[in-house]
């Protein structure tokens, strides 16, 4: 199915402006392992001009991120093992491990860490709790993948990004996990702003699993890897509501101690999302035209 309408595939009403969108939307189309398409498969599920695509991909055949066979396009190995594995992220994870153990010591709850892949969450690292097991924990075992727009991980990410750029990644859709799931872009738009004014705390109330809870917040390194931690498990969310401001504080610490700076750093300011943006910053200039 084609990610743009057929109105957007002929004048470009509906395709991203920018070019950080655009290839986001042609990385997308490699989510899942093996795939692989020919320029004008690309062209038809991102509803972007063929010319477009064909300079993209060009641009990322040459910083190695994509490859080409006779038989089409796919990710070089590298770039798919930087996507969909937890071993890209050594410092991220040793950071805050410490931080998720004393989460975890404190509340007894399950706690997670995890860094937007796609729509989705990929789950780094993940310390269970007494009331751990189940549906929840079958969910987000770590090097798992979790629906960003049906969790606090997620959500706590996706509130620091454009709305270009969210528009962008949940065009194809929303799917319900549960009946509590978000379904549908402005309501998910609503609760991003929500999400803001509560300075970047994000809230999981049986949207991904029924029974269960969990509190997100946002956390980012110097370079723009933008990541989340996360307490929760099989309890009502009133419950949880008075972890958040310890929350905001161990997510402030996190990003304070990848940056390398002394202050606590603001947590909520967009950024770019992590493997998007040193994929960027490996193109040549001319690609940002």
């Amino acid at each position: 199915m084609a990610i743009a309408s057929k109105k957007g595939e002929r004048d470009g009403t509906d395709a991203p402006v920018s070019m950080v969108a655009r290839i986001a939307l042609i990385m997308r189309v490699f989510d899942e392992p093996g795939a692989r398409f020919r320029l004008d498969d690309i062209a038809t599920r991102t509803g972007l001009p063929r010319s477009t695509v064909h300079r993209i991909l060009d641009q990322l055949l040459a910083t190695g991120w994509i490859q080409r066979r006779p038989d089409g396009y796919s990710l070089s190995a590298g770039a798919s093992t930087a996507r969909h594995s937890p071993a890209e992220h050594p410092e991220l994870r040793s950071v805050a491990a410490p931080v998720l153990n004393r989460l975890h010591l404190d509340t007894g709850l399950v706690v997670h860490l995890g860094v937007l892949l796609g729509s989705d969450v990929l789950i780094l690292d993940r310390i269970a709790g007494r009331t751990a097991g189940g549906a929840a924990g079958a969910a987000s075992r770590v090097g798992g993948r979790v629906p960003a727009h049906a969790t606090a991980l997620g959500k706590a990410i996706v509130a620091l990004l454009p709305g270009e750029e969210i528009d962008t990644l949940f065009r194809p859709g929303l799917p319900k996990r549960s009946p509590r799931t978000i379904d549908d872009l402005p309501t998910l738009h609503q609760e991003l702003g929500r999400i803001r004014a509560r300075r970047g705390l994000a809230y999981e109330n049986q949207e991904l699993v029924l029974g269960t809870a969990a509190l997100g917040a946002a956390v980012r390194d110097s370079e723009g890897l933008l990541a989340a931690i996360s307490v929760g498990g099989p309890v009502a969310l009133e419950k949880l509501e008075r972890l958040g401001p310890l929350m905001l504080r161990a997510a402030a610490h996190i990003t304070q101690r990848l940056s390398g700076r002394d202050e606590i750093a603001d947590p909520v300011r967009p950024q770019t999302d992590g493997v998007l943006g040193r994929l960027l910053r490996t193109l040549p200039a001319d690609g940002w035209v």
